[in-house]
């Protein structure tokens, strides 16, 4: 495996089990949702150790999901599709 410096380390895919994926949660001060959830895809164990807990290093790829709740309020057409311009979308 290389790592990001460019070093080259001995390394191993660890099968896993997923047990919980939950969705963080985040309210702004605006009224928004924000749900926050990564799901991996990968982990790797390397030959490195933290030298503090003596832990073995895992590498992780993983996917971010976003969803957005947006009070009605702060919603709005696109600037494409704004209505009476040209090209735009006309909302009756």
């Amino acid at each position: 495996m290389r790592l990001p410096n460019g070093r080259e380390i001995e390394a191993m895919d660890v099968d896993f089990e997923t047990i919980k994926e939950d969705w963080n949660e985040y309210k702004l001060e605006d009224g928004t949702v924000l749900k926050f959830k990564t799901i991996v895809s990968s982990i790797i164990r390397t030959e490195d150790y933290d030298p503090m807990t003596g832990d073995p290093v895992y590498h992780v790829r993983s996917t971010n999901i976003l969803r957005v709740k947006v009070p009605e309020e702060l919603k709005r057409l696109p600037a494409a599709a704004k209505p009476g311009e040209k090209g735009g979308v006309e909302v009756v």
